[in-house]
């Protein structure tokens, strides 16, 4: 069972988290006493530490990235990885991607990494230059998090947040087609009336529309959490060698 913390933080905000190049798009929502939302506001911050200082201190906050990497890669990456793909199927299970093990954040080049990762396990699991590209935002959270702060700042994915807004049903379409987006947008909508206004206000050269678009799904799952619903991959949990729990809330 995975206890939800109350810790000292605020009762009336919840945030979703995604990267961008500018740094982190934040989606902050304030619920009312019945959990409804209050009003809900989008802003950028430049680093992962400022995520961890909000300054209203939300209850809750769900972040699209790993927390809790592996020492030893496997086949098909963390059991909540593998969980994540189960429930998302062919349509959206290859969105979910398996993490560098830790050893690999130190690496300088693609080709360190890839090295790092292989010599990890007798798997010799290689990465891809996605995977890559995250190193930066990977090494801002881990530098960052301790078990302590995972209790309200979670891994979430969109995907499954958009899945468990569907009613269960994966989304069919890629959220970087103009139909597969207005779906997930419709779905947000329900939820959170001024979505659309911050994909007009806030998009730029260093904000792409599916990063906010992203964060809005983290920051419903978010609210998820603080009403007792949301769910958490896998059954049983797993400990990175730091403490930190390798799952996936949604």
């Amino acid at each position: 069972m995975i206890s939800l913390g109350s810790g000292t933080s605020s009762k009336r905000f919840v945030a979703g988290v995604d990267g961008c190049r500018a740094g982190w798009v934040v989606v902050l929502v304030e619920l009312g006493d019945s959990r409804q939302v209050v009003s809900e506001r989008c802003r950028i911050v430049p680093n992962f530490q400022r995520v961890i200082e909000l300054p209203e201190s939300p209850r809750f906050v769900g972040v699209d990235i790993p927390i809790g990497l592996p020492v030893i890669a496997v086949p098909g990456g963390r059991a909540c990885d593998r969980e994540a793909r189960r429930l998302l199927g062919r349509k959206r299970g290859s969105s979910v991607f398996s993490p560098p093990v830790r050893a690999a954040l130190a690496a300088d080049s693609y080709e360190r990494a890839v090295q790092l990762n292989r010599a990890s396990s007798k798997h010799s699991i290689g990465l891809s230059r996605q995977v890559y590209g995250l190193l930066p935002k990977l090494r801002e959270v881990h530098d960052a998090m301790n078990p302590d702060l995972q209790l309200r700042i979670r891994e979430v994915h969109p995907e499954l947040s958009f899945a468990a807004m569907n009613d269960g049903e994966p989304m069919t379409g890629s959220k970087k087609t103009k139909a597969g987006r207005e779906d997930r947008l419709r779905l947000l909508e329900k939820w959170f009336p001024d979505v659309r206004g911050a994909l007009e206000t806030t998009t730029g050269e260093e904000v792409d529309r599916d990063d906010i678009v992203d964060a809005y799904a983290a920051a419903w799952s978010a609210r998820r959490m603080a009403t007792g619903k949301a769910r958490y991959l896998p059954q049983q949990p797993e400990l990175d060698s730091r403490g930190l729990r390798m799952g996936i809330w949604f």
